[in-house]
């Protein structure tokens, strides 16, 4: 239960960053791989990590230890949270500060996941 927890909070913390990234290369009209001006390394990594590699390990997570239906309904669900609640109630795109934050959390959630799956 706990597992499954971190899953869908590591899961919908990546998808409102995705979200947000996009939304902000959509305002600046910028390519794949946008970087925003001022942003320093450190952050530029962790969002590399955030993004793309983590929650490929939480989804590739998800097919290995939950039932594979489960894992896509909770994608469509973090899509309809993100978009009918997040990006209506809070000042979106979100600051880089917060998506340095929320990147770390699903970085986190990906180790733990994977972590408490090879050691239970």
């Amino acid at each position: 239960m706990i597992l499954t927890i971190i899953f869908f909070l590591g899961l919908l913390s990546g998808v409102i960053n995705s979200r947000s990234v996009t939304v902000t290369r959509k305002i600046h009209n910028a390519p794949y791989g946008f970087i925003p001006l001022g942003q320093r390394p450190l952050p530029t990594i962790i969002a590399f990590l955030g993004g793309p590699i983590a929650i490929s390990a939480i989804v590739i997570w998800g097919f290995i230890s939950i039932k594979w239906f489960y894992v896509i309904i909770s994608w469509i669900i973090c899509g309809a949270i993100c978009r009918l609640f997040v990006e209506k109630k809070f000042n979106f795109p979100l600051s880089n500060l917060i998506l340095f934050y929320s990147d770390l959390f699903t970085i986190l959630c990906a180790l733990a996941l994977w972590i408490l799956y090879f050691v239970i």
